[in-house]
């Protein structure tokens, strides 16, 4: 296998990268900054991608949220404004699996021997697919689709479709399909593509 060049980032050096930004991160005085954005545009492995969600998740407890549709559709909230592109397919591999692991682990521990719906665990999968891409952020942003997700109410989300582009102004800058009408978190699997009526409600 070629040479890509990848450099292991310590665990101190996340923490301490991240610490330069507390206010992309949730707090005690404002516990529902689950939805900003990151990017990252060579995520290798994945630590960044895992410490990033693991700090979005420890505000998202059943205590705040219950055991329903609004705390996993909080989890899905924290995750979708997760992403990231990797020009090894392996690394891609690697990530989605570490951050399907945070949300399984933090998911144990908050909720004991309750279980989450299949429904949150189809969507778990379609972000990840959606959001951490096999790509080449060098040389070939054009080709690198990634699906902005917009949270509604009660448990929806609006999709937009948006290449990656250097000639965007921002990462979800350009026109681009987006659903007509919003979906339910546990129909995005049924609903790959953007929704043009109202069967992708609830």
């Amino acid at each position: 296998m070629r040479d890509l060049a990848e450099v292991y980032t310590h665990q101190r050096e996340v923490n301490a990268m991240l610490d330069l930004v507390p206010d992309m991160f949730p707090t005690d005085e404002n516990p529902g900054n689950t939805d900003r954005k990151f990017l990252e545009p060579a995520c290798g492995s994945g630590n960044f991608l895992e410490e990033i969600l693991q700090r979005k998740l420890a505000f998202v407890t059943t205590e705040r949220y219950g055991m329903g549709q609004r705390y996993e559709h909080r989890i899905l909230r924290a995750l979708a404004s997760v992403y990231a592109v990797d020009i090894n397919d392996e690394n891609v591999e690697e990530s989605r699996d570490r951050l399907r692991a945070v949300i399984n682990s933090h998911i144990d521990n908050d909720m004991n021997t309750k279980a989450v719906s299949s429904e949150f665990s189809d969507a778990v999968d379609v972000i990840l697919t959606t959001n951490i891409v096999l790509g080449d952020t060098m040389t070939k942003r054009a080709d690198i689709t990634f699906v902005d997700y917009k949270a509604g109410k009660g448990g929806t989300f609006t999709r937009e479709w948006s290449p990656l582009d250097s000639h965007n102004e921002g990462l979800f800058a350009m026109f681009a399909p987006v659903d007509e009408m919003p979906v339910h978190y546990r129909d995005l699997l049924a609903n790959p593509g953007p929704t043009t009526t109202k069967a992708a409600t609830r």
